[in-house]
């Protein structure tokens, strides 16, 4: 009966809930990177936006200066005037964007043919039928620049975007107009240095919702109406400016788009990207959080189910014990001239017992220990993945391969140096008398190549002879100078010292560099295990180093810190008890 207990379910049900607990986490980390992943594109599709509302702003600004010095010197009934033909063939040289320039009367005729940076081309036009022309001769006195409907040039047969000023009198009585025509593929190469994605679209629209240009789909777009969409039906009216997010009219894709209104034009910028590009990062830090919980969850179960089993096989042993015990005390009151007997065997189960615990206490211990191979195991098998089906995986597989991998590794570094922190106080080697120069010439050993490589000077004086474990100050020396030189001035050679002194019963050093230093007060956080106070991939490392330090030096009974200053370098002191023989 013993045998058939049901096995408890205790350490299963907290593995359970510290699975659940680690979902929430990894819910409520993804929630907060979404939140980045949308700030930050919103943040870029702006700055983008701002840069491309400058430089049509700039150029549309330019052709308008040009049109109100061409009105205040051109009278349509005198052209073309060659003194004037001459400044206005100079002035459009300065504008690759315009293509041509056209003085028209007021019956809608050109006052000769069009002209160009280097002379008159095509013939005589009528432009009457022409919207930004009508436009003039119904409003002479507006004043502004009018850009015209996107059309067909008639003097060369190509795409223009016309932009145009009205000619009037003294009197505000309407002369006809100049017009310059402006050549859409200006526009289209601001966008190509801007545009983030194809998808993503950038445009500029006149404010009725006329596409002046747009990229992609350059062609197709010019000169139509978009007036219907919700940039136009809802997020401009409310707002000149800002961050709209809908599917757009133009080709269908949901989009993050920033918008800008020209403060002197009436003309609208966009630029678009979509949300499959905005999300790529969250969904790439959720993808690797997701394989390291999963991976942490099995190894989390497997534990509990060990520890469960462990437990039921201890509750077993005791039912038997029960079990027998019950049956010696009957035979006790049945047949005491047995009672030596029944002891003896009692004793002797009794033994059997404490060997079957410490066997379990072995098997608890080793289980433990072993529940690193899960991990190590998860990591050879998907490097083994990697190298043998790589080339048969797109590059998106790979790379969650490689968050794996990397999530993997960076466990099992954390684990190492964890163990390399506890081990300096429950793994040090015996106190004995060391010369400290000869630990530092072999800390100095090490790191020769990475000072070979960086160029760094490294001067070491007196040092003493003390009391120490020499390996863990071996480690000290070489974490404090690789510390220095790992972070050192951008293109400049690292110069570490090393210095000693005595003062009263202790023995001070220092390790001066002039690497790019601390901010004051960050300086006690540098000390604490995984502190570290630059980006992830900034520098390699897991944020230990100084820990250890801090660490070896309590062990011998010292004291660690450091002065430094933003761009001026740091020194690192440190104490030991001034135990000396023969120095």
């Amino acid at each position: 009966m013993s045998d058939s207990l049901p096995p408890p379910s205790s350490s299963r049900k907290a593995a359970l809930a510290l699975m659940a607990a680690m979902l929430a986490l990894s819910v409520w980390h993804g929630f907060n990177t979404r939140k980045i992943a949308d700030k930050t594109a919103e943040a870029m599709v702006l700055a983008l936006t701002r840069t491309m509302e400058y430089q049509i702003d700039a150029s549309f600004h330019g052709i308008d200066t040009l049109l109100q010095e061409a009105v205040q010197r051109i009278d349509a009934a005198e052209w073309p005037n060659p003194p004037q033909l001459q400044w206005l063939q100079t002035r459009l040289a300065d504008f690759p964007e315009a293509r041509n320039l056209l003085v028209v009367g007021p019956d809608g005729k050109s006052a000769g043919p069009g002209i160009s940076a280097i002379g008159m081309i095509g013939p005589s036009l009528d432009v009457s039928d022409r919207q930004h022309f009508r436009f003039h001769r119904e409003h002479p006195n507006s004043n502004r620049l009018i850009i015209g409907d996107p059309i067909v040039d008639r003097l060369d047969g190509r795409q223009i975007i016309p932009l145009s000023r009205a000619l009037v009198d003294s009197t505000g009585r309407f002369k006809g107009m100049v017009a310059v025509g402006i050549d859409p593929t200006f526009m289209i190469k601001a966008m190509e240095s801007l545009q983030i994605e194809d998808a993503g679209g950038i445009s500029v629209i006149r404010d009725d919702g006329v596409f002046l240009a747009r990229l992609p789909d350059q062609y197709g777009s010019f000169g139509r109406s978009v007036a219907t969409s919700p940039l136009f039906q809802h997020f401009l009216p409310r707002s000149p400016f800002g961050i709209a997010r809908f599917v757009s009219v133009a080709d269908g894709n949901d989009k993050v788009v920033g918008y800008r209104t020209l403060e002197r034009y009436p003309v609208v910028v966009t630029v678009g990207m979509t949300g499959k590009t905005a999300l790529a990062p969250f969904w790439n830090e959720v993808i690797w959080i997701g394989i390291t919980v999963f991976v942490l969850s099995l190894a989390l179960y497997r534990l509990a189910a060990l520890s469960d089993l462990r437990e039921h096989s201890r509750a077993i042993l005791a039912a038997r014990l029960e079990k027998q015990s019950q049956a010696l005390e009957l035979q006790v009151a049945e047949r005491t001239r047995n009672l030596e007997m029944a002891k003896s065997e009692s004793e002797h189960r009794a033994r059997q017992l404490a060997a079957s615990n410490a066997d379990l206490e072995h098997f608890a211990y080793v289980a433990s220990h072993d529940l690193q191979e899960p991990l190590r195991t998860v990591t050879s098998f998907v490097q083994l993945l990697k190298h043998r089906y790589e080339n048969s995986l797109d590059a998106e597989a790979r790379d969650y391969i490689g968050f794996a991998v990397n999530g993997a590794k960076r466990m099992h570094n954390l684990i190492l140096d964890l163990l390399a922190y506890s081990r300096v106080s429950t793994q040090g080697g015996a106190f004995t008398t060391c010369d400290l120069s000869h630990a530092m010439a072999e800390a100095t050993g090490d790191l020769e190549l990475a000072i070979a490589e960086t160029g760094a000077v490294v001067t070491v004086g007196a040092m003493p002879v003390l009391e120490c474990d020499q390996s863990q100050m071996v480690s000290l020396f070489e974490n404090l100078i690789g510390n220095s030189i790992k972070y050192r001035q951008p293109g400049v050679p690292p110069v570490i010292s090393v210095e000693t002194r005595q003062e009263g019963g202790e023995w001070i050093f220092c390790v001066r560099d002039n690497g790019i230093g601390i901010d004051p007060q960050y300086q006690d956080r540098i000390f604490i295990i995984f502190q570290r106070l630059h980006i992830p991939g900034a520098f390699d490392g897991t944020g230990i180093g100084l820990a250890i330090c801090k660490r070896i030096v309590e062990r011998h009974g010292g004291r660690i810190w450091m002065e430094s200053e933003p761009g001026k370098g740091a020194a690192f002191f440190f104490t030991l008890p001034s135990i000396r023989f023969g120095v």
